[in-house]
């Protein structure tokens, strides 16, 4: 069954990444140079473009900012973790991040995102109460989900316990941690674990970890949202490497 891709960016790099794309849908009256790259690259790639009514692409939008562009693409396609582990193997530098419990599809695309501009080398899922590839998803993304690999394991405890077997250390963002991002190691080989907003790291998931690591906060909602929690931790670790 053909997923859906929205937005103008997701459409563009899915084009671009190679990945099959059926079909590319133009809303009526959108401006030709606003889509004239996007065009571009589905005449390369030979995928058809049709024209429709935007009223047709806001009735089966995921939330409505389409931006006059949907495509019709094959269905994601997850990464094994051991095929991320295989292609870190015997690099002093690697980051990735894991999600625990993270359900809103918005906030996978954007710690995808963030993942791929830190230079990260995988994003980690679990396949029960975790957030979909949704369009939501591919769109906050904006088009880094084509480059950069999601694996999406069954146990998030035992997917930690190999990455330890890899030589990777376990960083729980925790409210509760009792050290600061900026005296923690977050350096080397590093899997930087996000929790949920609203329940944080699960127990066994936290037993799991290293060290719990977290931010100063100065305002009165006392927590970031969870994708821009895991940009400021995973640009710490982007600093430390420079």
């Amino acid at each position: 069954m053909a997923e859906r891709l929205e937005g103008r960016n997701a459409v563009t790099e899915a084009l671009r990444s190679g990945r099959r794309v059926l079909k590319v849908l133009l809303a009526d009256g959108v401006k030709p140079a606003g889509v004239s790259d996007l065009v571009a690259a589905a005449a390369a790639a030979r995928v058809p473009v049709e024209t429709v009514s935007r009223r047709e692409l806001d009735r089966d939008s995921e939330h409505g900012a389409h931006q006059g562009v949907v495509a019709l693409v094959e269905p994601y396609q997850f990464t094994p973790l051991s095929r991320i582990l295989a292609g870190t193997a015997g690099r002093e530098r690697s980051l990735l991040i894991a999600l625990d419990q993270v359900t809103d599809p918005g906030n996978l695309g954007a710690v995808i995102r963030t993942a791929d501009v830190a230079g990260a080398d995988g994003v980690i899922t679990t396949k029960n109460r975790s957030a979909p590839m949704t369009a939501a998803a591919y769109k906050a993304a904006a088009g880094a989900a084509e480059h950069i690999p999601v694996a999406r394991e069954s146990n998030l405890v035992q997917t930690l316990e190999a990455c330890k077997a890899a030589g990777y250390w376990i960083a729980g963002a925790s409210e509760h941690a009792d050290r600061l991002a900026w005296d923690a190691p977050l350096e080397g080989r590093l899997v930087l674990v996000m929790g949920s907003e609203g329940e944080g790291l699960a127990r066994l998931t936290q037993r799991q970890c290293d060290f719990l690591v977290g931010l100063p906060v100065t305002g009165p909602v006392g927590s970031l949202n969870v994708s821009a929690a895991t940009a400021v931790l995973a640009f710490e670790w982007v600093r430390r490497g420079r």
